[in-house]
C-alpha cells in the first residue's frame, strides 16, 4: 500500500481533497492525526524524508539518555520468558 500525505488545516466538516482522485472507488484507510501534539513541541523531523541533519541535532540534545536501558529490558524479557517456561 502506498501512502499519500496531505497536510491541511481543517476549516470545515466537508473536505475537498483533489490529491485523492486516483483512489476513488478503492477501499482505503484514512487516518487523521492532530498536528499539535500535547506531549511537547512538534518534531521538525518528518519520517521518511531522510532529514539526517535534524535527526543528528535532536540526538545531540539527549543529555540524560539511558544507553543501557535496551539491554536491561532485553535481559528482563529473557528472565520473564524463562520463568514462564519453567
Amino acid at each position: 500500500m502506498s501512502a499519500i500525505r496531505i497536510r491541511r488545516t481543517i476549516d470545515s466538516d466537508t473536505l475537498h481533497l483533489p490529491e485523492l482522485v486516483s483512489l476513488i472507488g478503492r477501499t482505503v484507510d484514512i487516518v487523521i492525526e492532530d498536528g499539535s501534539a500535547a506531549d511537547g513541541p512538534p518534531s521538525r523531523i518528518t519520517p521518511g524524508t531522510g532529514d539526517w541533519d535534524h535527526a543528528l541535532a535532536a540526538i545531540q540534545k539527549l543529555h540524560d539518555y539511558d544507553y543501557d536501558a535496551q539491554g536491561d529490558q532485553d535481559a528482563c524479557d529473557v528472565r520473564d520468558v524463562q520463568e514462564r517456561l519453567s
